[in-house]
């Protein structure tokens, strides 16, 4: 088996060492490889007592199951393929059976070598991660939503491997993620697909539409083109109509020559009822079509019969709990600045700001902005809401103390009530009295609870904005 020809850098790191140890060994036949992995499904005990280990991808493969075990195609990919792996687990564990082969004495040594290479080939620039599919122009209309989500993400690198790991083990079907709004449901996938460039991708979001723009994410005509454009690259796709739809039935029936990942994110915002999906989506998937799906948390309810699914047609469920504390001295130590650093190795700390949030990612994403900015410190934290109303509450009463106050409830009204982003220019014409600089003013006030989808158009970062302002009018 030659080795990948890849750029330098941490993928070609992680894959140097991998097929280093993959000529040490002998190098073995694949047969080889996979019957030493086998051996540590079945025999973990033992492998545990000869070399310590006690990483979590080595306690993974301690079902013993033959399924758990990655197949020789998957082994092949691992060594000779030239993107990341994908499945984090599966990679240690060859890289720890090519260790054992090789006569190494310390493999638990290798398998936190390799885990750790994983993890930073995996969060490398995408370009260097692996080739980008061909896929249509419109995807481009999300990349202002991908940045954003990929701005402060922490706590849900085992939910990114449990996916990666469904795929790589799995000839087709459908993933599906859900959880209570506001818990990371679009970051996971934002992060997902910067990580795995070849996934195909569409953002159902409310907040992303522009009234009178050239691309709705929430209109079935634009969804249907944009997926075709991606699964069919080199085909036009119709301009609408009963024609897209049929060539969209057409695509996603079709059996695929390699694996290939349709992301479909907040199925839950198609504001219409019956969901224009339903009948979209087939109950069987055709070989190496994945589909993964988002949605909020309804309580005993599934959102999935709105769209014609039901729990036994999904393969995979991901439901995202709050984070724990471990995810919040990581987004201390990573995404809080100087301050943040030094917070996150204080224990305390990091459990009293996990108690005021009770591991709410969107109340921690806040949290962490005013540790960064030195709102937030070790003597005031006791002071802190717990709950994300009482800190809205908070927020805003200071708003009101000044003397723009009134400019501040009328721009923030008008985007609430909006269908899509505000132009700038919409606002100064609605709102009496207010300026080119008084408006500025204002948007800096609230920056933080806007996201700005074009170069001069707000609207809010998140439904539970929408929600807290709709209780308190």
């Amino acid at each position: 088996m030659p080795p990948p020809q890849i750029p330098p850098g941490p993928l070609h790191d992680l894959k140097a060492a991998l097929y280093r140890r993959y000529l040490q060994a002998g190098p073995p036949t694949l047969d080889e490889i996979h019957a030493q992995v086998e051996t540590l499904a079945e025999d973990l005990g033992a492998f545990l007592a000869r070399t310590d280990a006690t990483g979590d991808d080595v306690e993974e493969l301690a079902d013993g199951q033959v399924g758990a075990v990655p197949s020789r195609d998957t082994i092949r990919r691992v060594l000779g393929g030239a993107a990341l792996p994908p499945g984090r687990q599966d990679t240690v564990a060859v890289g720890v059976a090519l260790a054992l082969l090789a006569g190494e004495s310390r493999p638990d040594v290798v398998a936190e070598e390799i885990r750790r290479g994983w993890d930073r080939a995996a969060v490398a620039a995408p370009a260097e991660v692996a080739p980008a599919l061909p896929s249509g122009g419109s995807r481009r209309f999300f990349d202002h939503l991908l940045e954003y989500h990929n701005e402060k993400f922490a706590g849900r690198n085992g939910e990114v491997r449990t996916i990666l790991d469904y795929i790589d083990r799995h000839d087709c079907g459908y993933l599906f993620v859900d959880g209570l709004s506001g818990y990371g449901k679009t970051s996971l996938l934002a992060v997902l697909v910067r990580q795995q460039p070849g996934f195909l991708y569409h953002f159902i979001s409310q907040r992303y539409k522009t009234a009178g723009g050239a691309f709705d994410p929430t209109q079935l005509n634009d969804l249907l083109s944009n997926l075709c454009e991606q699964l069919e690259p080199h085909r036009a796709a119709p301009r609408g109509g009963r024609a897209l739809t049929t060539r969209f039935l057409e695509v996603v029936a079709a059996d695929r020559g390699r694996p290939t990942v349709l992301v479909l994110d907040a199925i839950d915002e198609v504001d219409r009822h019956p969901s224009f999906l339903f009948g979209l989506l087939p109950k069987r998937l055709p070989k190496n079509l994945f589909i993964l799906l988002s949605a909020r948390s309804q309580g005993n309810r599934s959102y999935l019969s709105e769209v014609g699914l039901a729990p036994d047609d999904i393969g995979l469920r991901v439901t995202l709990s709050g984070l724990d504390a471990d995810a919040v001295r990581d987004l201390l130590l990573h995404y809080a600045g100087t301050a943040g650093a030094a917070l996150g190795e204080r224990a305390g700390f990091v459990d009293n700001l996990w108690e005021v949030s009770a591991g709410d990612p969107f109340y921690l994403r806040f949290l962490v902005e005013d540790v960064e900015h030195g709102r937030l410190t070790p003597e005031n934290i006791r002071r802190t809401p717990s709950g994300l109303s009482p800190y809205l509450d908070e927020q805003f009463a200071q708003l009101h103390r000044s003397a723009d106050s009134d400019l501040h409830s009328d721009v923030l009204g008008l985007i609430l009530v909006a269908d899509g982003p505000l132009h700038r220019s919409d606002l100064l014409r609605m709102v009496d009295g207010l300026t080119g600089g008084k408006l500025d003013q204002v948007v800096r006030d609230v920056q933080r609870f806007l996201l700005r989808t074009g170069e001069e158009e707000y609207t809010f970062c998140h439904n539970r904005f929408k929600e807290y302002f709709l209780e308190k009018m």
